[in-house]
């Protein structure tokens, strides 16, 4: 029998655990860590633990940034100057803390010049504000946002600054990397024709790229058009090497050997945990497909991703099309040519899900976020 237990003291608990007269089983644990987990991350976050911002070549395009004037020293309120109409802007660096930097090359009529920026308080899922100069260093700062979707001049934007942390990079098409004879190459940048080398580290040649803008006018995209981010490190053995963002119906290849050979295709919302694989709330994302001369998993960011296969939604990914794009990449299992079975349920699917749950528990466990991974009741 279970001690009793004193307010506010720690207990380990596992699936089926018997605690006094109470059993818990495996979902509600599983339920209860995700939102404990979660809610420790934001806490994280705030003392500048958590897992941070991270620009890795990550492009905002012409209209995605743009100097700002803060309507007060104290305000959380920003209007938009002027865009960068007709320019591109790559941004690297990592983000823990206020006045971290990151440095911008812009690239306009071929020409590129550099700048270092330091991050403010000032961020909120869609959008983090820049600052020229760090905080404290004497001197008026200007300001620059960066933002997932297009800005205007005279927008005004409201943001949080509470804490630091909120802002979600969004880099599936713009930087995520794909493995190629060439070396790792981002998606945007691949061309039919390329060849991609596969998780099993076959050959393939590229003979289509499609892409899909989905754009909320400025509102959160509904659920089921969300990306879903993957973070670095999340399947452990480091990868993926950095965050990876897929559609939701983007299946990965789970339970196979050391060399990418078996396993099954799982659509990554399958193993939403609310901790390294979350949906996330963007106004606007951007879509890409690779097809191969044969159906393979391709290696994004390191992780065994699935290549595209024509289900009849070909046309969706044609800025032409009007249509909406819901669950982009999910088709039903047992869809025909596929080089690996699907699953969206069951024992394996089951086992990955608890097998994330270890790994993240190890990542916690090494940043020291949680002193002995127990939970308290």
């Amino acid at each position: 029998m279970a001690p009793p237990l004193r307010r506010g003291a720690t207990q380990r608990i596992y699936a089926g655990h018997k605690l006094g007269s109470l059993v818990f089983p495996k979902s509600e644990v599983r339920a209860r860590c995700a939102v404990l987990s979660a809610r420790q991350a934001k806490d994280d976050r705030r003392m500048g633990l958590a897992m941070p911002i991270v620009f890795n070549n990550t492009m905002f395009r012409a209209g995605q940034s743009g100097g700002a004037t803060q309507s007060n020293s104290n305000s959380t309120s920003f209007s938009v100057d002027a865009i960068s109409r007709d320019s591109n802007v790559v941004v690297n660096g990592t983000i823990s803390n206020p006045n971290d930097p990151v440095t911008f090359v812009i690239n306009r009529f071929g020409f590129e010049s550099s700048a270092t920026y330091y991050a403010t308080n000032f961020d909120d899922p869609s959008l983090i504000v820049l600052a020229s100069q760090p905080n404290g260093a004497g001197g008026a700062s200007s300001y620059i946002i960066l933002s997932n979707s297009p800005l205007t001049p005279g927008q005004v934007v409201n943001v949080s600054n509470a804490s630091l942390g909120d802002y979600n990079v969004l880099c599936f098409g713009s930087g995520t990397h794909i493995l190629t004879e060439r070396g790792e190459v981002a998606v945007e940048d691949l061309r039919e024709r390329d060849v991609a080398v596969t998780a099993s580290g076959a050959r393939r040649t590229i003979t289509w790229i499609g892409h899909r803008v989905l754009d909320g006018g400025g509102r959160a995209l509904h659920h089921d058009r969300q990306p879903v981010r993957v973070r670095a490190g999340a399947f452990g053995g480091g990868l993926p090497k950095r965050d990876l963002f897929l559609s939701p119906g983007h299946p990965v290849l789970v339970g196979a050997d050391a060399d990418n050979e078996g396993g099954l295709l799982v659509p990554v919302m399958c193993l939403i945990n609310g901790t390294t694989v979350t949906r996330e709330p963007v106004t606007c994302v951007t879509y890409w497909h690779v097809e191969l001369d044969a159906h393979d998993i391709l290696l994004a960011e390191g992780l065994p991703a699935e290549s595209y296969i024509d289900g009849g939604d070909r046309a969706f990914f044609s800025e032409a099309s009007d249509h909406a794009l819901h669950n982009p990449d999910f088709v039903p299992a047992g869809w025909g040519a596929r080089c690996r079975p699907v699953a969206v349920d069951g024992p394996q699917v089951e086992a990955e899900r608890l097998r994330l749950g270890t790994v993240f528990a190890a990542i916690l466990n090494r940043q020291g976020a949680w002193s002995d991974g127990a939970l308290t009741l």
